[in-house]
C-alpha cells in the first residue's frame, strides 16, 4: 500500500469510531451531537471523565458495544501508525518529499530513463562532468542503488507523463531512454516528445529494426550498442594505432572531444580561427564547424570565420569545455 494512504488510516478509523459512537448516543439517548461526541470520546479514550447526562439501560448497552469494538478499532489504528513509523515508511515519505523538492529546483538537467548497467555508466559520466541528472526507473531496488550513489531519482514508469513531469522534463535539456526493452524506449520517446517538441532525446535500440521506429517516435539520436561494439572491434583490428590514439592518454592527460556553440556574446564571434588563437588560449583544435544552416565544414582552415550560432567540434586535453567557457568570462 502507498505509505501516504497508510498514514491516513489511523485518523480515519479514529474519526469513524467517534462519529458512529456519537450517532448511537444521539439515537438511543436523544442527546445533542456535542454531548454525544463528548461521551463517545470519553468512552473510547477510557479516561473515565464525568458523564454529561444520566444514561438509560439502552445507553449503557451501547456504551458496552462502543468499548468492545471502538477501543479495539482505536488500538488497531494506533498499531498501524506505530508500525508505519517504526518500519521507516514515514521517513521514506518525508525523504521522497525532500528528494522531489531538490528535483523541482533543477534546470537544464538530463533525465536518464533506466538505471541498469548502461544507465548507471551514463549517469556517472554526466556527474563527472558536473551535469545535473535525474534517474527514472520503476524498480524500487534499482532506485535504491541510485540513492546509494547519491543520484536524484523518480520511482515510476518513464512512459507516463506524470513520471516525466516529476523528473522535471519541462525544464530539462535532454532525455536518454536506456531501458532494456526496445518497445519501452519507443513509448518513453513518444511520451517525452509529446511533452516537449524541442527536447533533445537519445534512445537505445537493441535491434536495428527498432531504429526507424525510435526516430519516428521523436528520438534525435538512436544508439545501438551492438553496432557500436562491432565497429569498435573492427577498428581495433584494422586500425589499432588510431584506436589507441582515441582512448589512450597523451602524456598522462586524457583527450576529450567536445562542442562549443558560438553565442552572440562570445568573443569568438565573427573571428577567424587564426585570430581566435584557440590552440594557445584553450589548448584545443577545431576539427569541424557545423553552420547554423546545417552545413558542416571539416578540417577548417585558419581563415575560416566563426559566426553566431555555429557549433565548433573540439578536441584537446580533458577539461576543454571548461577552458572554452573561461574565454567568455
Amino acid at each position: 500500500m502507498n505509505p501516504r494512504l497508510k498514514l491516513l488510516i489511523p485518523p480515519l478509523l479514529a474519526g469513524g469510531v467517534l462519529l458512529v459512537a456519537a450517532a448511537g448516543y444521539m439515537i438511543v439517548e436523544g442527546w445533542s451531537f456535542g454531548d454525544s461526541l463528548y461521551e463517545a470520546a470519553n468512552v473510547v479514550s477510557t479516561l473515565g471523565l464525568e458523564e454529561v447526562h444520566d444514561m438509560s439501560r439502552a445507553g449503557e448497552a451501547w456504551t458496552f458495544v462502543v468499548i468492545i469494538f471502538g477501543v479495539a478499532t482505536i488500538a488497531v489504528a494506533f498499531g498501524i501508525m506505530t508500525q508505519t513509523i517504526v518500519s521507516g515508511e514515514l521517513r521514506r515519505v518525508m525523504g521522497r518529499r525532500t528528494l522531489q523538492s531538490k528535483i523541482n529546483q533543477l534546470d537544464r538537467h538530463f533525465i536518464v530513463c533506466g538505471y541498469g548497467r548502461m544507465g548507471r555508466m551514463v549517469t556517472s559520466h554526466f556527474r563527472q562532468h558536473g551535469i545535473k541528472t535525474v534517474v527514472v526507473d520503476h524498480e524500487p531496488q534499482v532506485t535504491a542503488k541510485a540513492e546509494e550513489d547519491g543520484v536524484l531519482y523518480v520511482l515510476g514508469d518513464a512512459s507516463e507523463e506524470e513520471t516525466l513531469v516529476q523528473a522535471g522534463i519541462m525544464r530539462a535539456s535532454g532525455l536518454v531512454a536506456l531501458l532494456s526493452e526496445d518497445s519501452a524506449n519507443v513509448f518513453v520517446t513518444l511520451t517525452a516528445r509529446g511533452l516537449r517538441s524541442d527536447l533533445n532525446i537519445a534512445a537505445r535500440a537493441e535491434q536495428l529494426s527498432t531504429q526507424p521506429k525510435l526516430e519516428r517516435a521523436g528520438a534525435n539520436r538512436v544508439i545501438c550498442p551492438a553496432v557500436i561494439g562491432a565497429i569498435r572491434v573492427a577498428n581495433i583490428m584494422m586500425r589499432p594505432n588510431v584506436a589507441d590514439f582515441i582512448e589512450v592518454t597523451a602524456k598522462g592527460v586524457e583527450l576529450e572531444v567536445d562542442e562549443y556553440v558560438v553565442s552572440a556574446a562570445s568573443p569568438l564571434r565573427d573571428k577567424t580561427l587564426d585570430e581566435s588563437k584557440l590552440r594557445r588560449k584553450a589548448e584545443v583544435l577545431v576539427v569541424a564547424i557545423k553552420r547554423v544552416g546545417g552545413q558542416t565544414v571539416f578540417s577548417p582552415g585558419p581563415n575560416e570565420k566563426m559566426c553566431e550560432g555555429d557549433t565548433l567540434i573540439l578536441i584537446g586535453p580533458d577539461g576543454a569545455a571548461s577552458r572554452m567557457q573561461k574565454l567568455e568570462s
